[in-house]
């Protein structure tokens, strides 16, 4: 709280980008504040579902923090589950086409023959170190992993997890389930701008070029 008093009375003299974290900061804490008062309704009867909904929410959001600490790197693992998904089942041809397009639209690519899993890696690697993606990913990583956060902005981080996780489960279920199975779907707000670039993500891409442009989407 003594963060955003902070940004409130030096508003006028912060730059774009320290207004923006201040904007950031207040929002989270209105959505912390919002799923608190949810809690309330653990006391009434005719709203026990919604108070055991969110009781669910924590306990995924407290394994999703577990596998945070655990994973090598839980961002890779996230991204590695979506683009397996994209390439599942296709044939070696359409995955040296696949490649071709890439190579052609900009990507930095290894040269040589690939399977499936190979390509999934390159491609992996190649979102991982866009700008793009290391910026908005890191910056949440950091943030989740401050010790010190107020209850309000601990539960902020919960509903925005949730709501992004909501999001995915109605959009694509397919990527929500298999981030479940991994106990990761709380954490999927964390790449969600990176996955949310594509304007197919929720349909799955059939041709060729198609899955090169959702991949381009995400690697710039």
């Amino acid at each position: 709280m003594r963060g955003l008093t902070t940004c409130l009375l030096t508003f006028e003299v912060l730059d774009k980008s320290s207004i923006a974290g201040c904007v950031n900061q207040a929002n989270r804490m209105q959505l912390g504040a919002r799923r608190l008062a949810y809690y309330t309704s653990c006391f009434t009867d005719n709203y026990q579902a919604v108070c055991t909904g969110k009781k669910n929410e924590d306990v995924r959001f407290l394994a999703g923090l577990v596998q945070l600490v655990k994973l090598h790197n839980v961002v890779t693992s996230m991204l590695e589950i979506y683009v397996n998904q994209l390439l599942h089942g296709l044939t070696q041809d359409r995955i040296s086409r696949i490649k071709k397009l890439l190579v052609g639209k900009g990507a930095t690519i290894a040269s040589g023959s690939m399977t499936n899993q190979t390509l999934a890696y390159a491609i992996v690697a190649a979102v991982s170190y866009s700008l793009g993606a290391r910026m908005s990913i890191n910056t949440k990583l950091a943030k989740i992993s401050a010790a010190a956060v107020t209850i309000v902005s601990y539960y902020g981080y919960v509903q925005e997890s949730a709501d992004a996780a909501n999001r995915l489960r109605a959009r694509n279920p397919r990527y929500y389930y298999a981030l479940y199975v991994e106990k990761l779907e709380m954490l999927y707000f964390i790449v969600e701008p990176v996955i949310s670039r594509n304007a197919l993500r929720f349909s799955p891409p059939s041709s060729d070029r198609d899955i090169a442009d959702v991949i381009m989407r995400m690697i710039r």
